[in-house]
């Protein structure tokens, strides 16, 4: 509505409807919607098996993989105890391309591995194994035999004083023997 003069007049419906014309195109012709994100290829779950992975077949200790046949009975921080229906030599020739030790002492219904690194343990512990028949079957005892690592920075009196000696050799108690 306008005022002219003294009089109030109407707007023309002409006006009026070219009005609500450009409203209603101005609201159709609103900020396109955003594009639909893609969504993120799953990510990798570490407790689920990818594509062709499988379960292992056997029992694992300190990264050495035994016969399917054979189960783990025991397990603590530095050793295993396996115990399965192969015999010793089978168990033997399925360890062997696990280990880097050149030579095993075999024996009459044993076998042992003194000192060796399994291939796959990523700490590289050494390890004694022994194979031995049980029974009907055959007992694996996996044993951590690394070394502790070597003090550094210590005195020479005080590297005697951790072995009960003093730096003559002598022993600190004089009950010691040896």
């Amino acid at each position: 509505m306008k005022l002219e003069g003294k009089r109030l007049v109407a707007p023309s419906a002409g006006r009026h409807s070219l009005w609500l014309l450009a409203v209603f195109v101005g609201a159709c012709h609103s900020k396109p919607p955003p594009a639909t994100e893609q969504p993120e290829e799953a990510a990798e779950a570490p407790d689920r098996l990818q594509g062709q992975e499988r379960l292992p077949d056997s029992e694992t200790a300190f990264g050495l993989a035994l016969p399917p046949e054979m189960r783990l009975t025991r397990h603590f921080n530095d050793s295993a105890y396996f115990i399965g229906k192969p015999d010793v030599s089978s168990v033997v020739l399925a360890l062997q391309p696990q280990l880097t030790a050149r030579s095993v002492e075999m024996a009459r219904g044993r076998a042992t591995f003194a000192r060796t690194q399994v291939k796959q343990d990523a700490a590289q512990r050494w390890v004694r194994i022994e194979v031995s028949a049980e029974g009907s079957g055959t007992q694996v005892y996996v044993k951590d035999v690394t070394p502790p690592p070597a003090p550094r920075g210590l005195s020479e009196k005080e590297i005697w004083s951790r072995v009960g000696r003093g730096p003559d050799g002598k022993p600190l108690n004089e009950n010691q023997q040896y």
